[in-house]
């Protein structure tokens, strides 16, 4: 479950293993490993291929995913990489099909950016009066475009609106609002990319709550889907009100910017290209009308890594968040695999990277989905439903579509589930917007959010695999499997409530 902001993060050890939780990644992952891989378990009736779905399975699964060797599972890490490779061995020994031809296994490019120390960055704005040296980290902050990049040159006025011409040499001075962030940083990386000015200053005009959060963003480690937000000349956000009088006033009251300015730039850090990956796998569909489309199950695999240590303790193991949702996923993936008929319809299962890093990998799926989304009858997506309510699990997006009076019908005809479904009980918090059924909602797919709550050991390193609710999780795991099953086979697909449809397709997201 991704968070509301950016979880801090430090460069600490790891913990030391306690007794009998550290095996060596190869020696888990042998004990994981099917004792014949490549032949599937005995056909079983959905009744008996639900009951596969066991609290002593899923104990196993989430010892893997969630084990010290693991090391947080961050995106992108080598052990997310591991991690993925044990998820795509599994639906290759269950017989799933690969999503991608002959590859379980769809990469996408990322950027890591690392921010630079605030010493090493630096804002001179230089005046008829001389020079004025800004406070790093106060009253500017420096985008992490590369290491320890510096310009100086005359300021001359840029209008993102009108495309004006770039000066060659020069430092672009840009304003900016929180309502015109977003177009101006498209707008200057565009400038950027001609090759003429020297670096950019962005000139914040916002409360210093607002600039604050800048300064926490461009000061924290991030990962972005593709390139870096600017290519690699410096730039630099200063806070309108720390502005030199001389320059403040012409630029507040939309005058013509006096000749005789300059400024020198210099910021830090570091920017690398690297990759992460989702995992797909699934099971053609057994009516040929039908098996053009698709269901689809998701579940992110990833976690918040090696970070700041608490009680002796760095390593964020991401038992419940989301181990225990991959997990299930797998165990849903076996257990169709394994039942003696097939549903009508095509079953895809797919777990994510990047979720805590703002749902890049189902980002990037909507944006080059494997099987059609216009096809996708509903994404049935899983996050942290291993702790809490022993009889209660929460559906996000209940009321949005048929899929939410189909999940009622299908908890009370399975009693011995001991299930209610209810909705988000919890609206304030914003969960349905900080998981990656988000991205497939907004995208016209039908959604589900299966979701238990966050709870004390929410990204921190004590979510543990100890504390999980095994039993409660598997009851999850058999109504989900029920659920799919009944999408899957029925006459017609999920129908959107025409308001929700407007609200969250048409509306941009807004449950």
């Amino acid at each position: 479950m991704r968070g509301t902001s950016a979880a801090k993060r430090g460069s600490g050890p790891g913990r030391r293993p306690r007794a009998g939780a550290a095996l060596a990644p190869l020696l888990v992952l042998a004990l994981a490993s099917p004792v014949v891989a490549q032949q599937g378990p005995a056909p079983r009736s959905p009744a008996s291929a639900a009951a596969t779905i066991t609290a002593s399975d899923l104990r196993q699964r989430i010892g893997v995913l969630a084990a010290d060797s693991m090391r947080g599972r961050d995106t992108p890490s080598p052990e997310l990489a591991e991690a993925a490779r044990w998820v795509a061995d599994r639906f290759e020994s269950f017989g799933l099909r690969p999503g991608l031809g002959t590859s379980f296994l769809q990469y996408y490019p990322v950027t890591v950016i690392e921010a630079g120390r605030p010493e090493g960055q630096r804002l001179v704005v230089v005046g008829p009066s001389g020079p004025d040296t800004l406070r790093s980290g106060e009253e500017f902050v420096g985008a992490p475009t590369g290491s320890h990049l510096s310009g100086d040159g005359p300021l001359r006025r840029f209008d993102p609106d009108s495309g004006g011409q770039v000066q060659a040499g020069a430092i672009m001075l840009v304003e900016a609002r929180p309502s015109t962030m977003q177009s101006v940083f498209a707008s200057v990386r565009g400038a950027l990319r001609q090759g003429a000015a020297a670096g950019a200053l962005i000139v914040v005009d916002a409360p210093e709550s607002y600039f604050h959060g800048l300064r926490t963003f461009f000061g924290t480690r991030r990962v972005s889907i593709g390139e870096p937000d600017f290519p690699g000349e410096p730039v630099v956000l200063v806070a309108a009100s720390a502005l030199p009088e001389g320059l403040r006033e012409p630029l507040s009251s939309g005058q013509v910017l006096p000749y005789g300015w300059s400024a020198e730039l210099q910021t830090d850090g570091t920017v690398r290209p690297d990759s992460a990956m989702n995992v797909i796998g699934w099971l053609p569909g057994s009516d040929p009308d039908l098996r053009g489309q698709y269901v689809l199950f998701t579940a992110h695999m990833d976690h918040l890594g090696v970070g700041r240590p608490v009680e002796g303790d760095s390593i964020y193991n991401g038992a419940d968040d989301d181990a225990s949702g991959t997990a299930t996923i797998v165990e849903l993936a076996e257990a169709f695999a394994a039942a003696s008929s097939r549903p009508r319809r095509s079953l895809v299962f797919m777990a994510v990277s990047g979720e805590e890093k703002g749902l890049l990998g189902s980002t990037w799926y909507t944006d080059h989905p494997v099987f059609p989304l216009e096809r996708t009858v509903a994404d049935i997506n899983i996050d942290m439903i291993g702790r809490n309510w022993p009889d209660t699990v929460v559906a996000i997006g209940k009321d949005e579509s048929s899929l939410g009076s189909t999940v009622e019908e299908v908890a009370r005809r399975h009693p011995e589930l001991g299930l209610s479904v209810i909705d988000d009980p919890w609206p304030e918090q914003h969960f349905y917007s900080r998981s990656d059924h988000y991205n497939f909602a907004r995208a016209g797919v039908p959604i589900l959010f299966f979701f238990s709550g966050v709870h004390e050991d929410y990204h921190r390193p004590s979510d543990e695999p100890s504390d999980i609710e095994y039993g409660k999780t598997a009851r999850i795991g058999r109504l989900i499997y029920y659920l799919g099953r009944h999408v899957a086979d029925a006459d017609g697909a999920p129908e959107w409530d025409p308001d929700a449809y407007d609200r969250v397709v048409k509306g941009g997201g807004s449950p």
